[in-house]
């Protein structure tokens, strides 16, 4: 493999990082609102706010330069780059199943008046939260 291949899909890696960092962030922060503020008006602005942040990531995706190839690819050519990515699975399978227990173990604790969006909006947050904290974790040096 060329260096500039690699350099290439280091860059890609920083940006799947933020990229999944950021997104688990917006995730959390519209959780959290829908939960505290139980009306439509302003979620309606919380909902726009979050699609002005999508067409800006994918004016940032667009602008990285990458070809449109590479974001389908499962897995990098990279074999050191390639086990950061699977231990950052690995990692996101084990949150994702310790939030399932949690939620199991404190069933009577949850409000009956959470829904199931907020609860996919949770555990989508958790796990890309968890995705790019891993990534960033094994990246650090």
């Amino acid at each position: 493999m060329k260096k500039q291949d690699i350099k290439t899909e280091e860059k890609f890696m920083s940006q799947n990082i933020w990229l999944s960092i950021s997104t688990a962030m917006v995730c959390l922060l519209l959780n959290v609102y829908s939960l505290i503020k139980h009306d439509n008006e302003g979620l309606l602005f919380v909902g726009l706010g979050v699609s002005f942040y999508v067409v800006i990531v994918i004016i940032y995706l667009i602008k990285g330069g990458f070809p449109l190839k590479m974001y389908f690819q499962y897995a990098y050519k990279d074999e050191f780059l390639n086990t950061i990515d699977t231990n950052a699975y690995k990692h996101l399978s084990f949150a994702f199943v310790f939030c399932l227990l949690g939620v199991l173990y404190s069933n009577d604790s949850i409000p009956s008046d959470v829904s199931h969006a907020n609860m996919a909006m949770f555990y989508l947050g958790i796990m890309l939260l968890v995705y790019g904290a891993s990534l960033l974790w094994q990246n650090r040096d």
